[in-house]
């Protein structure tokens, strides 16, 4: 329930965002399939263009502004919460969770406007957007958000709300500057090529996934530790 309390002041803003990015794709002569207009939206295929670059930018900066109050509330408030919860690696337990299903919320909501805009234009059909590569498309874009977001969190438990926004504006923008470039088995991009190379790219993802979550918890016990010692 917290979860979703710390989304009600971005939802509607992302709402408008959302409508406005299908838009500007549709308007702008793109005829791809609604699956494919999901996936240039997040990286997903190479980003040509001013235009097409500064949409990606925004969306990620739309991920951080849905994330940004309930992470905020966390680590502003970590040491009551702690208590709360019964010890810091609950506490920590807790905001990884909670970032998982806002993550998690933030890709459907966008897709099922998405979904509906297209349905109301009758420029996809069911078949199109319901089925096996869809889901694939999902869960990879849904992986990438995550990386990022667990970047954006190692970043604030280390510096300002400030620095860290600014160093997240320039993650986006060498994204987006890069997105034609295919840097081998390592990219965080939702991009696909052919499937061994793909499988072995998701696996490297998780894994550095998993290691970003390792790095908040290193950084979470030695501010705790440097606490004790004040």
């Amino acid at each position: 329930m917290a979860v979703l309390k710390s989304m009600t002041p971005s939802v509607f803003i992302i709402l408008i965002g959302i409508i406005i990015a299908y838009g500007y794709l549709r308007m702008n002569g793109n005829n791809s399939d609604f699956v494919t207009m999901f996936q240039i939206i997040f990286g997903g295929k190479p980003l040509y263009g001013v235009k097409l670059k500064a949409l990606f930018i925004m969306v990620i900066a739309w991920l951080q502004y849905i994330n940004i109050h309930y992470i905020s509330f966390y680590i502003d408030n970590s040491d009551s919460l702690s208590v709360r919860y019964g010890s810091k690696d609950n506490w920590l337990k807790a905001l990884i969770k909670g970032i998982f299903i806002i993550t998690a919320v933030f890709v459907m909501m966008f897709y099922t406007v998405w979904l509906l805009l297209d349905f109301c234009f009758g420029a996809s059909t069911m078949v199109q957007v319901f089925n096996m590569h869809a889901l694939v498309v999902i869960g990879r874009i849904y992986l990438f958000c995550i990386i990022l977001i667990l970047i954006f969190v190692c970043l604030l438990l280390k510096l300002t709300k400030t620095s860290t926004y600014m160093i997240m504006g320039g993650i986006a923008i060498f994204l987006a500057m890069t997105s034609h470039h295919r840097g081998g088995l390592i990219f965080i991009l939702p991009q696909f090529s052919n499937p061994t190379s793909t499988l072995l790219n998701v696996i490297l993802n998780i894994l550095f996934a998993f290691k970003l979550v390792v790095l908040i918890t290193r950084i979470n016990r030695k501010k705790e530790l440097s606490s004790y010692e004040d």
